[in-house]
């Protein structure tokens, strides 16, 4: 490590980031700040809630101290004009709050002598960030994740349906002075919205390929599912409209028409899930599918180690890292044609892309892989070599190092 990034110091801005790769939620987020602290960057990571410092995994931690603070109010009064219009026209407990946040960013930096700013989604934390960026004179980086900047106006998803965010959101990419995006998906988006296209970053998300890998052993999941010598087809996405699980769910008694010795597991949770139990249930394929809840972080890999097949049905995708995950582990993929899932799967090669919201095409496509065994594992193994050589987190790292340094220079 050379002495410009031992001496890195990273403000990381997002609100609910674990302190631990147990703690499911944004994962993603945690996976990247704990390799950059294993480098020898000096990361803070500053949460919208109230809470001590403390420090975890080599990460220090810091949230708000107070709820109450007058200082916040200087943040409202010393912004532009542009910045009053967005914030009357919202809930006022809720701009209170992101200037809350944003002094205690601000203080952060100042007490720990910050090199730089790192959002994580351009709202509410790239505002935040953005805000801290005006009070403190460092550089701000905004990573893009998908509900911030894509939307799919079908199933409500995105904050730029609201046209308010939406101008939010504008200001806060304009006036970064870097933005990352994941996907040509996002990139392309992010061109449409930013004037300064030199400032968008095209950094694919990436996992680690080590721990998933294709000689992952599993076994044991099968005896405790009681799935037996059955083909699996799993999929692990949260049980929200925009996931499309309703339609790999539609598209199970088309496989069975075919196929009888299969199972179908269907893992992780949210506000659909009894919907999509109550679909199966009426489908009449409920013997048929294993609705696993929450799947602990890991555990998730084994899940990838017995499965056969991987689907995503999603209908607006970022990136969509399951996708990566599933062919680190050297399983064949069959996802939709929407945002970052293009970027991984190459129809015919590693896996299918099919149209989103068609139960006939995915199990088309799960059938043939059935009837094509060996030719399913070869694509499998040819996921597993696009993963090591476009998506291993460890580029991505590098890729982020460098863009700090370039700031900072």
């Amino acid at each position: 490590m050379n002495s410009i990034s031992d001496r890195l110091s990273i403000a990381v801005v997002s609100s609910s980031v674990g302190k631990s790769p147990d703690e499911i939620t944004y994962s993603f987020v945690f996976d990247e700040v704990f390799r950059l602290a294993q480098r020898g960057l000096r990361v803070h990571v500053i949460r919208s809630k109230i809470e001590e410092d403390s420090i975890s995994c080599g990460i220090r931690f810091h949230g708000i101290k107070r709820k109450i603070d007058f200082k916040a109010l200087n943040i409202l009064i010393k912004n532009p004009n542009k910045f009053k219009i967005f914030s009357w026209l919202k809930n006022p407990a809720r701009v209170y709050w992101e200037s809350l946040y944003a002094l205690n960013i601000s203080q952060v930096i100042r007490r720990n002598n910050i090199d730089l700013i790192h959002a994580h989604f351009a709202y509410p934390e790239g505002l935040a960030g953005l805000l801290a960026k005006r009070v403190t004179g460092k550089p701000l980086i905004v990573t893009v994740h998908g509900y911030d900047i894509l939307t799919e106006e079908s199933v409500k998803y995105g904050l730029r349906l609201n046209k308010n965010f939406d101008a939010i959101i504008k200001w806060v990419l304009n006036e970064a002075d870097a933005v990352i995006t994941a996907s040509n998906a996002t990139f392309k988006e992010a061109h449409k919205i930013i004037s300064a296209h030199e400032n968008i970053y095209l950094i694919p998300n990436g996992v680690d390929v080590q721990r998933f890998n294709p000689h992952l052993n599993g076994s044991y999941l099968k005896e405790k599912l009681k799935i037996g010598e059955d083909k699996v087809v799993f999929t692990l996405r949260h049980h929200k409209p925009v996931y499309g699980i309703e339609f790999l769910i539609k598209a199970v008694p088309l496989v069975l028409r075919e196929k009888k010795d299969i199972t179908f597991v269907v893992g992780g949770d949210g506000p659909l899930r009894h919907y999509h139990e109550k679909l199966a249930e009426k489908l009449n394929v409920k013997n048929k599918i294993i609705f696993t809840g929450r799947i602990p972080h890991d555990e998730v890999l084994f899940y990838y180690s017995v499965s056969d097949i991987v689907v995503v049905p999603s209908l607006q995708e970022a990136f969509g890292l399951v996708v990566s995950e599933a062919m680190a582990c050297g399983k064949p993929v069959i996802g939709t044609n929407v945002g970052g899932i293009p970027d991984q799967i190459i129809d015919g090669y590693n896996g299918f892309l099919v149209k989103p919201r068609s139960p006939k095409d995915i199990a088309e496509k799960i059938i043939w892989l059935l009837e094509n065994q060996e030719e399913a594992k070869v694509m499998g193994m040819r996921g597993r070599k696009i993963v090591e050589e476009k998506f291993n987190i460890e580029r991505r790292i590098d890729k982020i190092i460098e863009l700090y340094k370039c700031l900072l220079s």
